[in-house]
């Protein structure tokens, strides 16, 4: 269950103590229950580690660690309660006179006897119900001397988490991968011969790769995906995850849109039916070349027998060739595909390989002390049984641990191994880190299993619903206002990615996903009170989801239907969280009042404008978010919901403006309005008083023409002391005359992100020159007063059309910004030049400059600055962007030279691993990035450069693309590149120093004959694509070369001697271009 008594238990005791302190002598007999409350409270504490780790095996101290939360949930309901009636009796009048302590939320009772009977009979009730629990539990004879989660002596700092994400986390090991790769790339590219007694050529063929949850099956297959043969053989690639619980139309959509090459499936077919849909697959497949179709992660045959066996079987017969590659639980459900089958079951890993994977777990510093504990380690590989995930699960939590034999030990000791009596659904290693977990941190765990499969996990998103639950508590000495639940919300969300709980999917580890395994685990231990339904029978009586007293639920199934949601109605009105992800079908009305106890409202899709009206009524709501939904308001009295923290609204067309209420909800902490296409326009006056604000996304700056307008101007976010985030969009409307001073957002010291929109586009077509130099003059003043703060560590400018960028970002000391980590100027048309000492940042580890079009030549005070004599340049920096600068030709950057001092011999630069040059008239890269001393630099993208003529001496580059870049003629220098593509670059007539290339894509519609450079170079395998007449030459000469169609390396076959390429690689030919292996 969601909520862990260690962790809900204190809660709920705290919020006793803080209303019970207020003069509760006063309350009018009341304040005796209260005391009782907080003791008794205090009297079930010692039971609780022990009942909430046998609740798992022992169903009877379940049904009373249900009752003891039911009794807990109540209570918290109680408090908030009383709150709400105080912060009414405030707003609505009494006199001026009134003592502040009145105020108080049990003292209002005071002066409102009918309020403080019914309280006092809840709380009194309650007591009753908590003194029957405690004395049920003496039959359970729990153990008392049972500590709570010792709080760890350690801090996962933000460099942690830098340096864990620059650790190879692919679980990718050993040799047994390599040969079961390679084994089914082969079968997979292998021709099969055409057979007219069974007619196998032209019929769908089937890998299945068979395994047990957590044994590295999709790994497997994702390896296998993107093997450079496979790109080559199959012209089209296709990748669809099978949830559990799908739907068929939208799988169908997916299925199209992958085949079409638009793997973000921008509603392709949103209004087919499945037969529609159906015939669009088949064609579209038909069409596509031969084509490899990966289903993962299929735990049934309806995927395939009701939805894609018909369009894909009847696609292959135009397609020869084509295959499908299903990963599953099941060995017998790919034999039910009728079809030519090669089956591979999944082995377990070898200690040693498993032992490698562990280690990779590890924090850099902690890896080369791991051997030293080997022996323990083997020991606790070993009881992971071969499987990948135990064994990347039994890593992360090592990771927390001291590198010290001792505490490796304890994990090989711990009491989870040997429990007895767990369902089959619970992993005795992954419930082994669960009970390592402290309860927080527990709750936090389990809540992510809400988020369907197929859904990311975004940190800014799941934190925030932690926050609202209760999960998150200030730590010791925080108070009401600073009380950094964001910070302490995502140092939970950085712990669960380290013990590989939940796994991150992009660099910045923003977006993450739970493995199936380890979701089912969630699911089972939260089952109590946490449900998420994937079919309409759960809800229609299927489920026995409101005798456990469900306080979380997550609708998923395919379509929810009118008749399920009034059973819902009916049933959960005791839903903490109700997450609506799936389709309505429906006109949601008026019916959100039986969920008055909710904390979470989240609904994504639906016609529930109706809705509206009865959000007033969920006087407990916390969070709220409306995704793509058709509501054109929020409630007036909006601010009735005085425990409302955060509003979300994304995609909501109909939506133009917000309440003027809204400037009322004191404990507002986030609004995150859509990017610059809302059609919120205007922000209400008065919105400067919530100061409680952390977040502020999409803010719609509103010019101060009209002071009774009744909307807001930027001035009010300066009062916003505790903002973390803030997007600001529309400040071409800021007039600087009506902006206070630079301290307007330069003071705010937890500024950690700022995003700064302007729309030059109605300044781009002015054609008045001097109303055009005017508000050039007047967005240069404006950003002047918009001054980041120094701790920032995202700074974006958008759209910004002055001449110069703002003096504060000329950096002239090492200690400016010096925790910027990623800066990005986009749309900046009149720019001229970069700001001054970008280099001295130390923390700065993405740059990326796009759209400056005024740039034409970068100096070397860019990367060296003359007053920096002994540090390095850009010392963090990994990834930099140059793109759009269409004008600049000059890049200044010498290389040093050999006689310097060791301590000016560190290069600029030194750790960047991906440059990416895009549209401008560099005639060559500098020597000073051109260097035989750069060892870190692994990708170099180089696209539309119109004049480059060479590129020379990048010794670790890996990977090269260059695209239209026409005068290039010298490619060398490389010893260490793997794979290069080389589109519409004609003129290419060197190819040397490039021994370990392997790869190589070339693509010109006008090459009539093959480049002479192909002669020096030994592939593995080219693509080409080229001429017709040079593909008919290709295919001709291809029809002389014989080979084994179970071989499918090179032949021995010869065709002329003046082509020596030919007698190392095979021709084979798609359905267009030409492709030599």
């Amino acid at each position: 269950m969601a909520a862990i008594l260690d962790a809900f238990a204190p809660h709920v005791k705290k919020l006793i103590a803080d209303m019970a302190q207020e003069e509760v002598s006063m309350l009018l007999g009341v304040s005796g229950e209260i005391t009782k409350l907080g003791n008794n409270m205090e009297n079930l504490r010692a039971f609780l580690t022990d009942a909430e780790r046998r609740r798992v095996t022992e169903e009877r101290v379940q049904i009373w660690v249900r009752k003891l939360k039911g009794a807990m949930y109540d209570a918290t309901d109680i408090m908030d309660l009383c709150q709400l009636k105080a912060e009414r009796r405030r707003e609505s009048g009494g006199d001026g006179n009134v003592p502040p302590g009145c105020l108080q939320p049990l003292l209002f009772c005071l002066r409102n006897p009918v309020f403080a009977h019914k309280i006092g009979s809840r709380i009194k009730e309650l007591n009753q119900r908590l003194e029957g629990i405690h004395k049920a539990a003496r039959d359970f004879c729990f153990n008392i001397n049972l500590p709570s989660y010792p709080e760890q002596q350690r801090a996962l700092t933000a460099t942690s988490y830098q340096a864990r994400s620059q650790i190879d986390e692919s679980a990718i090991v050993g040799e047994q991968i390599e040969r079961d790769t390679k084994e089914l790339v082969q079968v997979l590219t292998t021709t099969i011969p055409d057979d007219d007694d069974n007619n196998t050529h032209h019929q769908i063929k089937v890998v299945s790769i068979v395994g047990t949850g957590g044994m590295g099956k999709t790994t497997l297959a994702q390896k296998i995906f993107n093997e450079a043969t496979i790109k080559e053989h199959f012209k089209t690639k296709m990748w669809l995850s099978i949830t559990k619980h799908f739907d068929d139309a939208d799988l169908l959509r997916t299925a199209i849109n992958h085949a079409e090459g638009d793997q973000h499936g921008h509603g392709h077919g949103e209004h087919q039916d499945g037969t529609s849909l159906t015939d669009t697959l088949t064609r579209t497949l038909a069409s596509a070349g031969r084509f490899l179709l990966v289903m993962d992660d299929v735990w049934s045959e309806r995927a395939w027998d009701n939805v894609l066996g018909v369009p894909v079987r009847n696609a292959s017969r135009s397609q020869p060739g084509s295959w499908v590659l299903v990963t599953t639980r099941s060995a017998h459900l790919p034999q039910r595909m009728r079809a030519p089958l090669h089956e591979h079951h999944v082995r377990p890993l070898h200690q040693d390989d498993a032992w490698s994977l562990l280690k990779k777990q590890l924090q850099p510093a902690q890896i080369a002390r791991a051997d030293h504990l080997k022996d323990v380690g083997m020991e606790i590989v070993r009881r992971c049984g071969g499987f990948p995930l135990a064994v990347k699960v039994m890593g992360g939590l090592l990771s927390t641990k001291s590198q010290t034999k001792h505490e490796w030990a304890a994990v090989l000791n711990h009491r989870a191994w040997s429990v007895v009596g767990l369902p089959k659904e619970l992993d005795n290693r992954i419930y082994m880190s669960y009970e390592d977990l402290s309860p927080q941190l527990k709750q936090c765990f389990l809540y992510c299993s809400l988020i369907p499969k197929g859904t990311p996990i975004f940190e800014g998103r799941i934190t925030s619903m932690w926050i609202s639950e209760g999960f998150v508590q200030p730590q010791g000495g925080s108070n009401s206002h600073d009380d950094r639940l964001e910070e302490i919300a995502t140092d939970y969300y950085h712990e669960l990615i380290t013990r590989n709980l939940i796994e991150s999917t992009s660099i910045d580890r923003y977006e993450c996903t739970m493995h199936d395994v380890v979701r089912s685990f969630a699911e089972f231990m939260a089952k109590e009170d946490s449900i998420v339904v994937y079919d309409n029978w759960q809800i229609a009586g299927g489920s026995n989801h409101n005798e456990t007293h469900v306080r979380r639920l997550s609708l998923v199934q395919n379509n929810l239907l009118a008749e399920e949601w009034t059973v819902l109605q009916r049933q959960d009105q005791l839903l903490r969280t109700l997450i609506i992800n799936c389709k309505i079908n429906f006109e949601l009305n008026e019916s959100l009042i039986s969920f008055s106890r909710l904390r979470v409202l989240y609904i994504v899709g639906g016609d529930c404008d109706k809705l509206v009206g009865s959000l007033s009524h969920l006087r407990h709501l916390r969070y709220l978010r409306l995704q793509r939904t058709n509501i054109s308001r929020l409630p007036e009295n909006i601010h009735t919901l005085k425990f409302l923290q955060h509003i979300v609204l994304r995609d909501d067309k109909n939506l133009e403006n917000l309440p003027v209420a809204i400037t009322k909800l004191a404990n507002l902490r986030t609004l995150s309005l859509s990017d610059s296409n809302t059609n919120v326009v205007m922000i209400p006056k008065g919105f400067g008083r919530l100061t409680n604000l952390r977040s502020l996304y999409g803010f719609p700056v509103h010019m101060a023409t009209d002071k009774d307008g009744g909307w807001c101007t930027l001035e009010e976010i300066g009062p916003l002391s505790q903002l973390r985030n803030l997007t600001l969009y529309g400040l071409e409307n800021v007039v600087a005359s009506s902006l206070a001073e630079m301290e307007m957002i330069s003071t705010k010291k937890h500024l950690g992100c700022l995003e700064l929109h302007w729309s030059n586009s109605r300044w781009m077509t002015l054609r008045d020159e001097i109303r055009k130099q005017e508000q050039q003059q007047e967005v240069e003043e404006v950003i002047e007063k918009l001054h980041a703060p120094s701790r920032i560590q995202s700074l974006f400018i958008v759209g910004y059309f002055g001449h110069r960028l703002p003096s504060w970002m000329m950096v002239h000391a090492t200690g400016a910004f010096e925790s910027l980590r990623y800066l990005n100027l986009r749309d900046l048309p009149c720019c001229t030049q970069l700001p001054d000492g970008l280099c001295l940042l130390p923390c700065l580890e993405a740059l990326s400059i796009q759209g400056a079009p005024a740039i034409e030549k970068i100096g070397p005070e860019f990367q060296s600055p003359s007053s920096l004599s002994v540090a390095s340049s850009f010392p963090c920096l990994t990834t930099l962007y140059l793109q759009g600068l269409c004008q600049w030709k000059e890049w200044e950057w010498e290389e040093q030279g050999e006689d310097e001092t060791a301590a000016q011999v560190m290069m600029a630069m030194s750790m960047l691993k991906i440059l990416v040059v895009n549209n401008c008239k560099l005639c060559c890269l500098p020597p000073g990035l051109a260097s035989s001393k750069r060892h870190a630099l692994r990708e170099l993208y180089l696209y539309d450069l119109t004049n480059l003529a060479s590129v020379e001496n990048f010794p670790s580059v890996v990977k090269l693309d260059v695209f239209y870049c026409p005068k290039l003629k010298r490619i060398s220098g490389l010893s260490r590149l793997q794979s290069i593509r080389i589109f519409r670059c004609r003129n290419v007539e060197v190819l040397e120093g490039v021994a370990s290339l392997d790869s190589m894509e070339m693509e010109d519609a006008a090459m009539e004959t093959l480049p002479e450079y192909l002669t020096t170079v030994n592939l593995r395998y080219l693509k080409l694509t080229c001429s017709k007449k040079l593909r008919e030459s290709l295919l001709t000469a291809s029809s002389t070369t014989t080979s084994s169609p179970t071989t499918p390396t090179a032949t021995s076959g010869t065709t002329s001697h003046d082509e020596p390429w030919r007698r190392k690689l095979r021709p084979v030919v798609p359905a267009e271009g030409v492709v030599v292996k």
